[in-house]
């Protein structure tokens, strides 16, 4: 979900700061030269969610090539219910009112190209447990290889928006990773070296601390989420059935939040009493 999401549904999702890298050749690859919409549509897509963009030059076939290098940044619900969505109880969405734009644009998430459109649909349609209405009498979703429903095209202009209004913040996030200067967030080497095979992701607490230095969010907001993701982890683990790995996965997020309150960084209970009946 976008960076600027995550703030409210810390109660329902453990969260994380996803941080990816994208290397796109600068013109389309031979294979693809007698099509290349679907190549510069992914540019675009990638122009418009990327915090930074930069020239770089790599190996292909003994040669060097111009590469455009996309660093985005986001937040990601863990899953922690081996593949069911965490707000999902009774195979009902209890968020569904507030549901992030990743849910709005189901089954064509908005990271995704036009040209990919017809296909992804197609998968969605057979995946198993979901129930798709396909006859004539559905609402049209894909015409002439175009988007055309008009909810999944709101979600999809949405999160563009959403992209640029957060991108100062992202901007904030790699300058702190370029310059080292919190342990928490990993280097850009270490997001250059999962290109192409995941992402790298770390504590959300990192990426709202920067928020407060930036002057996006006050102190105190900060400190409520914190002690949000606190509880829901405790209580995820008390309640999990999760793999092992998982597990070890949320004991050691749960420890780096609490490890903000003991630092005594944030506002005393009493005052987080107060934000928390608000939230």
């Amino acid at each position: 979900m976008a960076l600027s999401e995550a703030a409210a549904l810390a109660d329902d999702f453990v969260l994380r700061l996803m941080i990816s890298a994208y290397w796109l050749p600068q013109q389309p690859p031979t294979g693809e030269r007698a099509a290349p919409a679907a190549f510069f549509e992914r540019k675009r897509l990638l122009r418009d969610f990327a915090a930074r963009m930069q020239p770089v030059k790599a190996m292909r076939d003994g040669k060097r090539v111009d590469y455009t290098r996309y660093i985005v940044l986001s937040a990601l619900a863990d899953d922690v219910r081996a593949g069911q969505c965490s707000a999902l109880a009774d195979g009902k969405c209890i968020i569904h009112a507030r549901r992030p734009l990743s849910c709005r644009s189901v089954p064509l998430h908005y990271s995704r190209t036009d040209a990919a459109a017809s296909a992804d649909l197609a998968d969605f349609v057979v995946s198993p447990g979901y129930r798709c209405d396909t006859s004539d009498a559905a609402p049209l979703v894909i015409d002439a290889g175009r988007i055309v429903a008009p909810d999944l095209l709101a979600a999809r202009a949405e999160a563009r928006a959403r992209a640029i209004q957060d991108r100062p913040w992202a901007a904030a996030i790699l300058k702190r990773m370029a310059a080292g200067e919190a342990e928490d967030l990993p280097s850009l080497a270490e997001v250059d070296a999962s290109a192409g095979a995941g992402s790298v992701t770390t504590s959300m607490a990192v990426a709202w601390r920067i928020a407060v230095d930036i002057g996006l969010m006050a102190p105190v907001e900060f400190a409520a989420l914190i002690d949000r993701q606190i509880r829901l982890i405790t209580a995820t683990l008390q309640a999990s059935t999760a793999a092992p790995d998982v597990r070890a996965s949320l004991v050691a997020l749960q420890a780096a939040y609490q490890g903000y309150r003991q630092a005594g960084a944030l506002p005393p209970p009493s005052v987080l009493g107060i934000m928390n009946r608000r939230h």
